[in-house]
């Protein structure tokens, strides 16, 4: 062999171990995707529920690898039932109790509602309802999250044993100082006029609502993705929060395309 084809087959050896060690990375960052373990997760996965679970198809997969599951209910005074949705997307005709029918008691998970439509006339008949279903399906009502922005209306479902949840104003880190002053204060007023069980926002407000309201218990939930530009500060920032004995729950992106909606 001479001396040219030795250094090609050099080359070639060089270049075949580079596309070797490029799609090995690829395929360990591909797995390391999909999978609910992320590294800023260890010493506290009992925190991390899955957001937006609102089909069947989804809610068959988390139940086994997450702590929790959120999902989004509107109540229809009209049939006395819950329909699992997050409007403005059209319904799938999925209802609260058809969900609670595939949940396993063997391996009992919390549920996080966030409810789309809590309001003075219907929170006393959508209470009734929701404690029909969780007497039926054997759930306890202290593994329910209720959330609403209206902390006024969360009371009944307090009083009844369930967590209740202030969903606080959007975007608090993006305000001027002015207003979130103001709305500080507001948030203020309702925590201490109707009290619930916690409060809860968007991971991007953490340090915000940590700083103004320490001791309350906060449930949260983070719209970031695995891999972004500020991954380093993000992943900083879900440690930081996990690590807040307050923090009771942080809900996280199901990165899995089956049954979303």
């Amino acid at each position: 062999m001479n001396q040219f084809s030795v250094k090609n087959m050099t080359l070639f050896d060089h270049s075949l171990k580079r596309i070797i060690i490029a799609a090995s990375i690829l395929g360990l960052m591909t797995v390391y995707y999909y999978i609910p373990f992320k590294f800023e997760y260890i010493g506290n996965t009992h925190k991390i529920w899955a957001h937006r679970v609102n089909s069947i198809e989804r809610l068959e997969y988390t139940k086994t690898q997450y702590r929790g599951v959120e999902l989004d209910i509107v109540f229809d005074t009209a049939t006395n039932t819950f329909d699992v949705n997050h409007p403005p997307a059209a319904s799938i005709g999925l209802t609260l109790e058809s969900y609670l029918s595939h949940l396993d008691l063997s391996q009992p998970i919390g549920i996080w509602l966030d409810f789309k439509n809590l309001t003075k006339e219907n929170k006393n008949t959508a209470l009734e309802r929701l404690s029909f279903l969780t007497k039926k399906y054997s759930l306890k009502n202290s593994h329910i999250i209720v959330e609403s922005p209206c902390p006024e209306l969360l009371s009944p479902f307090n009083n009844a044993g369930f967590q209740t949840s202030y969903y606080l104003p959007n975007d608090l880190n993006k305000m001027p100082d002015e207003k979130l002053v103001k709305i500080i204060l507001e948030i203020n007023k309702n925590i201490n006029l109707f009290p619930t069980s916690g409060i809860s926002t968007n991971l991007n407000d953490y340090d915000i609502i940590a700083e103004h309201f320490p001791k309350y218990q906060k449930y949260l939930w983070s719209s970031k993705k695995t891999y972004a530009l500020k991954l380093f500060s993000n992943s900083l920032l879900t440690w930081k929060a996990l690590h807040d004995e307050n923090v009771t729950v942080l809900l996280v992106k199901v990165n899995r395309q089956k049954g979303k909606r």
